[in-house]
């Protein structure tokens, strides 16, 4: 994904840097959800993580999002 960001002039962030070693087996600090964990979202019954951001994880791939558009806007 990197090398088609960079080959059409896009900006590219890398998440899996800053999440790539955090897993669902990382306990309580983890930033990602477990494969049958509860996300909180329901529709008609809870929805499970299946393995993907949790709170947590969503919290640090969206600081590295907006960290992009920061250093993007202020060119």
């Amino acid at each position: 994904m990197k090398k088609a960001a960079d080959d059409s002039g896009a900006d590219f962030v890398d998440l899996y840097a800053h999440t790539g070693n955090n897993t669902a087996c990382d306990g309580a600090n983890r930033g990602i959800g477990g494969l049958l964990e509860d996300s909180g979202l329901e529709i008609g019954l809870p929805i499970p993580w299946y393995a993907h951001p949790n709170e947590k994880g969503r919290d640090i791939q969206a600081g590295r999002v907006a960290t992009k558009i920061e250093e993007v806007l202020n060119r």
